[in-house]
């Protein structure tokens, strides 16, 4: 072989600049994998090769408030072969290498583990030939493995024939090994585009365990929970709520030998709503509520209690619906003892020189939930009061959709607390409690005939709490 001769061959077989930067691999860094990916992808193409991808932790002072990141190293991709036709013909498949002594397997039929399935051809695979590995020539992409064979191609690409242990047949083919194991590892390797689709959620598989949130702790503890509070009127569905919470938020903060009903306890004073006290000085309340509802007897039980324990004098304007349609007349006492339409200026400013003096009470009339002309009227007059505390008289003794109908149809007088009342003849407050949630209406009063001296008393989510979880 001439000089000149050999100069071409090294020339041709030399790596270019483009096969360089091709080969050259760069390190990306980033919190996660999916965030990475675009980067790459811009930037060593769709069929971008990962060589390594690694996890760990940075930042932070000493040892805490650490940040995980994620690094990945990368190439440029080689292009791939289309195995299939356009016109959904057989595979291309080239045809199979020939016979002799060193002919190896196609790279289809190559062994894997046991139980595992076969990868799909990729990269360099994908060829099912030795030159994709190699860069032989395409002419002899096929030819027979053969001691001449290896040893011809050793000469090209040296420009000497070179030996191993006095064997020129081995170092060719030991050189055709080292050409082969780097190309196959990369074709191998997972693309960019790969990795991004493998970083993606999947559905487990069949037979397989995917890791679940931890569930609320079930067995005896809840059951006895769900027992409480269901037995005492509470819905299943605000049940099921108030334990997945207590578990998922409640407990997790509370000392370590905490117990389950002690998290629900504290989660139901949380969810329950609440409101702020009344004005210092002065200040005026609302009492509204259906028929029977005891709205009176908790007014009457109000200013008795003002009266005998307040420093501040209570006064209780009762309103009463007058001889004329829309007409409304009031008795304030002690002051106005007939009924005198509301429009009179002496009654105007009586209600005024009341509300100035210490506390002023609204009793409403008895307003039904069908009744929206009432409803809108007394609206109406409550705007013009500008009470300080609308509260809605609500019997315990009612059924949760009736109270929903009734608090539902009341929303335009704006109500803003509730008064449960005929809580000595049953013990289904949870309908209460769950429609005070609903409608966010805080509890203030509780009306209970049984405890004697009016049996009015002022409530707390926490007393409901322990009313519905002892």
């Amino acid at each position: 072989m001439s000089t000149a001769t050999q100069d071409s061959t090294l020339r041709e077989t030399a790596p270019s600049e483009t096969a360089r930067e091709a080969s050259a691999t760069r390190i990306y860094r980033g919190r996660t994998v999916e965030e990475l990916i675009p980067k790459i992808q811009a930037e060593l193409g769709a069929d971008a090769i990962v060589v390594r991808r690694e996890k760990g932790l940075t930042g932070g002072i000493a040892g805490f408030f650490q940040r995980p990141f994620v690094e990945i190293e990368a190439k440029a991709g080689t292009p791939r072969v289309d195995l299939y036709d356009e016109d959904d013909a057989a595979p291309a498949l080239p045809p199979p290498l020939a016979p002799g002594p060193l002919a190896p397997a196609p790279f289809e039929q190559a062994p894997f583990e046991q139980g595992s399935a076969p990868r799909p051809l990729r990269g360099a695979y994908a060829s099912n030939s030795l030159a994709a590995f190699t860069g032989a020539d395409p002419a002899e992409q096929f030819r027979e493995l053969t001691p001449t064979s290896l040893i011809e191609r050793a000469v090209r690409s040296n420009g000497s024939l070179p030996t191993r242990n006095g064997d020129p047949f081995a170092a060719a083919l030991a050189e055709a090994e080292a050409a082969v194991l780097p190309a196959a590892s990369a074709a191998l390797a997972p693309t960019a585009t790969e990795l991004a689709a493998t970083s993606s959620p999947v559905s487990p598989a069949a037979g397989t365990s995917a890791p679940s949130q931890p569930a609320a702790p079930r067995g005896r503890a809840r059951a006895q929970i769900e027992e409480s509070l269901l037995g005492f009127g509470v819905g299943e569905p605000l049940v099921r709520e108030l334990i997945e919470t207590a578990a998922a938020h409640v407990l997790p903060l509370m000392p370590a030998r905490s117990s389950l009903a002690r998290a629900v306890h504290r989660t139901i004073a949380q969810r329950i709503p609440s409101i702020g006290p009344l004005p210092v000085g002065s200040a005026t309340i609302a009492v509204v509520g259906p028929g029977g509802s005891g709205k009176t007897a908790c007014c009457a039980a109000l200013l008795e209690a003002y009266r005998e324990r307040s420093t501040l004098p209570a006064a209780c304007a009762t309103i009463l619906p007058g001889g004329a349609p829309g007409e409304l007349q009031a008795l304030l006492s002690p002051t106005v003892l007939e009924p005198t339409p509301i429009a009179a200026p002496e009654i105007a400013q009586a209600l005024r020189d009341a509300r100035a003096e210490g506390l002023l009470l609204l009793d409403l009339p008895a307003l039904s939930p069908t009744d929206r002309g009432s409803i809108k009227a007394f609206a109406a007059l409550l705007r013009s009061l500008e009470p300080d505390r609308v509260i809605v008289a609500l019997p315990a003794t009612l059924g949760a959709k009736p109270v929903s109908q009734l608090l539902e149809a009341l929303r335009p007088l704006g109500a803003s607390a509730l008064a449960i009342t005929h809580a000595d003849e049953t013990d289904q407050l949870g309908v209460a409690v769950e429609a005070a949630c609903a409608f966010d209406l805080a509890p203030e009063y509780l009306l209970d005939r049984g405890r004697g001296r009016g049996g009015l008393i002022q409530i707390d989510p926490t007393y409901l709490a322990e009313r519905l979880l002892p």
